[in-house]
Order: structure tokens, then C-alpha cells, then sequence
């Protein structure tokens, strides 16, 4: 999976390059769903904006969480596609389910 990194209104340091990293590689077990992904980091004056938008097979997953230490947004945003993705999961196991059912009648 490719993950584009973007910072506005701040300079992406190395260390919060490397803290995106390790948090996308818990996501590695979904690879099989994931092509790719944005992960946009914005600085406000007292606040942090970050979204992260993952393509995967047939849609888009996004999720977008405001708060006051990027960090901490960093965290919420990866637990929030997290569980996007275990329902995106179960439903295309569902969907592949059904399928198989109506071809064995």
C-alpha cells in the first residue's frame, strides 16, 4: 500500500513522518482491500486537522477528526478507519456469501 503524506500551514517533520508510518502498518492486514492512500495533516492556530482517504476495491473510506495535539489525532483517525474497514470487510464476505448461495439453487 502507498500512503501520501501531506502537511499544510506546518513542516512535516521526520518524527510525525515515521509516527504515520508505524500506525499504517497496523493496517496491513486489510491490504488485501487497500490500493492506496492520502493522509492530510493541517495545522490551525490552535487546533489540528487530519484526514486520512484510503481507495479500496469498489470505494472510497475517508475519516476526518479536529483535535489540539496532532498526535492524538493521528490515533483517532487511524481507529476510526480501522473500524470502517472491518465493516467495508463484512460486508464484501457477506456479499461473497450470498453470491456463492444463489449459484448452488
Amino acid at each position: 500500500m502507498e500512503l501520501k503524506i501531506a502537511a499544510r500551514n506546518f513542516h512535516l517533520n521526520d518524527a510525525l513522518e515515521k509516527y504515520a508510518k508505524k500506525k499504517v502498518e497496523k493496517l496491513e492486514r486489510f491490504s488485501h482491500h487497500i490500493i492506496d492512500g492520502d493522509l492530510i495533516l493541517e495545522k490551525d492556530k490552535a487546533r489540528s486537522i487530519v484526514e486520512l482517504n484510503l481507495s479500496v476495491k469498489h470505494s472510497v473510506i475517508t475519516s476526518k477528526v479536529k483535535n489540539h495535539d496532532i498526535y492524538l489525532g493521528i490515533n483517532e483517525v487511524f481507529k476510526k478507519i480501522e473500524r470502517q474497514l472491518i465493516k467495508y470487510e463484512e460486508k464484501f464476505r457477506e456479499r461473497k456469501r450470498i453470491a456463492q448461495k444463489t449459484k448452488r439453487k
